[in-house]
């Protein structure tokens, strides 16, 4: 849900970045290529976790793996 938020957060945290960081003298072609490259990144590492945690739903409807327990279910379990 929030992937796209992080992707352009990504572009714009690398696009400061590059004018930011000393001796790199970037014309504004290699700072949106750079911009790109960095939103491309997230939306990937994104939709590889999407498609894991799909993995893992359809593992656990066949039964062939158990559910992630809930923060609140590993706290309950622990105190006892």
């Amino acid at each position: 849900m929030f992937t796209p938020v992080f992707a352009v957060a990504a572009g714009w945290l690398a696009g400061v970045v590059a004018q930011l960081v000393p001796g790199a003298d970037l014309d504004e072609t290699q700072v949106t290529t750079f911009m790109v490259a960095a939103a491309t990144a997230a939306l990937g590492a994104g939709w590889k976790w999407l498609q894991g945690w799909q993995q893992h739903e359809r593992f656990v409807a066949e039964g062939k793996a158990a559910p992630v327990k809930s923060s609140q279910q590993r706290t309950a379990r622990a105190r006892k």
